[in-house]
């Protein structure tokens, strides 16, 4: 794995975990979080268990983390990063179609 994954693994973990204690202080009159803020944690999370599951080998989401790595969607975008994932998911026979087909 490239040293730019490991470090967006990092600043996304502590990101999530700073929005998380930091939003709090944003809550609505209603006590609740704006939605906004529940989305931007909910894509991070995705990111982290895509991340996740993709180190323990699965081939789905070594090419949905590669397309969140190139986007910047839940993490820094990483493009380098990004196309070693994508490249490491269609080495191991995964079929690039859909979403993941115009990378």
């Amino acid at each position: 794995m490239s040293s730019g994954s490991r470090a967006n693994v990092q600043s996304g973990s502590s990101v999530a975990e700073a929005s998380s204690s930091a939003g709090s202080t944003q809550q609505l009159a209603s006590g609740r979080l704006p939605l906004g803020e529940v989305v931007v944690d909910a894509v991070k999370r995705w990111y982290m268990d895509a991340h996740r599951d993709a180190l323990k080998g699965d081939v789905k989401q070594q090419a949905l983390l590669g397309q969140m790595l190139t986007e910047g969607y839940g993490c820094t975008a990483d493009a380098a990063a990004g196309k070693d994932w994508i490249d490491k998911a269609r080495r191991r026979g995964y079929k690039m179609s859909g979403v993941y087909c115009e990378i």
